[in-house]
């Protein structure tokens, strides 16, 4: 496979729950110097949070995000008394940690607390990916699932979600 020695060397280091050092704009307008038109459609496809209809390592992305909301939808429907066959899509590559991961997930106490070990998971998963080719491709498909992790919990306000919140319950009692 091709290697990004440059490209991946050039990225910023991402931790999780920090804002990140750099926006997605600019992370595609880099990759566009260096990689082809179809793996800058997988890293938008990843980044838009959509499966990238490719193979490889885009695929074992994809299964493990597919498995992990699969996971979480039946453990929401069995918390509510509900049938989840409406919400589970199809994956390859089963994986018994992510399983126990998202298990554990909602074993938290509040929602953004299970939100945070689902993202963790994301985040352990993306490592994961990269350690396939750190200066391949892999290593650029994990930076941009961290990067769009990144930014979601760089966007979460707590007035904001205060707000959203009094909102729903006054629809729901109107």
């Amino acid at each position: 496979m091709k290697k990004h020695w440059y490209l991946v060397a050039s990225l910023p280091y991402l931790r999780f729950g920090e804002k990140p050092p750099v926006s997605r704009a600019a992370f595609l307008a880099a990759c566009g110097s260096w990689l082809a038109d179809a793996d800058m459609a997988v890293l938008r496809a990843v980044l838009d949070n959509r499966d990238p209809a490719a193979g490889g390592v885009a695929q074992r992305w994809w299964n493990g995000e597919v498995q992990l909301r699969n996971a979480a939808a039946r453990l929401r429907a069995r918390n509510l008394s509900a049938d989840a066959a409406r919400f589970i899509r199809p994956h390859g590559n089963f994986s018994a940690s992510i399983e126990k991961t998202v298990t554990d997930a909602f074993t938290r106490v509040s929602p953004l607390e299970q939100e945070s070990e689902l993202d963790r998971a994301r985040w352990a998963l993306a490592d994961e990916l990269a350690l396939d080719e750190p200066f391949g491709f892999p290593a650029v498909l994990s930076f941009a699932v961290k990067l769009r992790i990144a930014e979601r919990w760089a966007g979460l306000d707590a007035a904001a979600g205060q707000s959203k919140v009094e909102e729903l319950i006054e629809q729901a009692t109107a």
